[in-house]
C-alpha cells in the first residue's frame, strides 16, 4: 500500500487492480447488492422473520454487511420516522451494520419489532 500526502494529510492509496480484478470485484458487488435487495423484499413481504434474518447474517457475509437501518425500515408497517425512533431506543447508530449489533441491541430490536 502506498501513502501519499494530500493537503498536509497522509492518505493511503488503494492497491492497483488489473482490469480483470476490477471486473470481478464489480460483479461480486452487483451480486451482493442483488442479494441484499432480495432479502429486504423477503422481509417486507413477511417471508423472512427477524430471527431468520440474523441466522442468515451469521452464514452470509453480504447480509451481515447490511445496515441495521435498512433492515428495520424494510419491515412491514415501519417507516423512516418509526425506524429512527426504534434505532434511538435501542442505541443503534444509523450507520451500524447487522454484524456489529451487540446482544443487548439485538434483544431491544426483538422487543420493539416482534409482536
Amino acid at each position: 500500500m502506498l501513502v501519499t500526502m494530500y493537503s498536509g494529510r497522509v492518505t493511503p492509496t488503494p492497491p492497483t487492480l488489473s482490469q480483470e480484478q476490477r471486473v470481478q470485484a464489480s460483479r461480486l458487488a452487483v451480486a451482493n447488492r442483488r442479494r441484499r435487495a432480495e432479502v429486504k423484499r423477503q422481509i417486507k413481504s413477511g417471508e423472512l422473520s427477524l430471527e431468520e434474518l440474523f441466522e442468515l447474517a451469521d452464514r452470509e457475509e453480504c447480509i451481515a454487511q447490511m445496515r441495521a437501518y435498512d433492515l428495520i425500515s424494510a419491515l412491514p408497517a415501519i417507516g423512516d420516522v418509526k425506524a429512527e425512533r426504534i434505532m434511538q431506543k435501542a442505541q443503534i447508530a444509523k450507520t451500524r451494520r447487522i454484524r456489529g449489533l451487540g446482544p443487548k441491541q439485538r434483544a431491544e430490536l426483538f422487543r420493539a419489532l416482534v409482536r
